[in-house]
């Protein structure tokens, strides 16, 4: 409980002050961010439905290791654009009214990376719905969120701050990915 008190602190600490957040734990990421499946379609490209199997059970609500990091989450990115889809969980702060202390969605756009995987250039919001069940996420979001984008690679990542990403300061490192084939 003091490690987790210290940590809390520690991380409000570096955002106030604009420091560099390290994530703790991300070097021993848990279970749930090994991907072994992913899937991605679309109903006449209305609605995109979006599914990752996991290796283990998917929290529902940040455990240790959620905690530890500024945001965790999977990605269905269609990797030439950088557009994507996101499952996010964040417990430090809120940016949706979309379930904010708990899993939601954002599309995304993505850039090259500085010292991290990619940057984030931009997130919008939106309103798609999340289905947890055991080791599986299922996503539906409409198209008028998603702009129809054809994801092609999955992946768990975490965020973290990068100040050479220059439009957000937010870059991605990723934990794991597995190829999509569009159904």
């Amino acid at each position: 409980m003091i490690a987790k008190i210290l940590l809390v602190v520690m991380t409000m600490a570096a955002l106030l002050v604009g420091g560099t957040i390290e994530p703790s734990l991300a070097q021993i990421s848990p279970p749930y961010a090994d991907l072994v499946d992913a899937s991605a379609t679309t109903n006449n490209g209305r609605v995109l439905f979006a599914s990752v199997e996991a290796a283990d059970t998917i929290p529902r609500f940040p455990d240790p290791f959620i905690e530890s990091v500024l945001v965790f989450g999977y990605a269905w990115v269609d990797i030439d654009t950088g557009e994507g889809i996101v499952a996010a969980i964040h417990p430090e702060f809120r940016d949706s009214n979309q379930n904010p202390d708990a899993w939601h969605t954002h599309p995304v756009q993505l850039s090259s990376g500085a010292s991290t995987d990619f940057c984030i250039e931009e997130l919008g919001t939106s309103q798609g719905g999340i289905r947890l069940n055991g080791n599986v996420m299922d996503i539906r979001m409409p198209s008028t969120f998603t702009g129809g984008i054809t994801p092609d690679t999955a992946a768990s990542f975490i965020v973290v701050q990068d100040s050479g990403c220059q439009t957000t300061e937010l870059g991605v490192d990723v934990l794991d990915t597995i190829g999509i084939e569009m159904d």
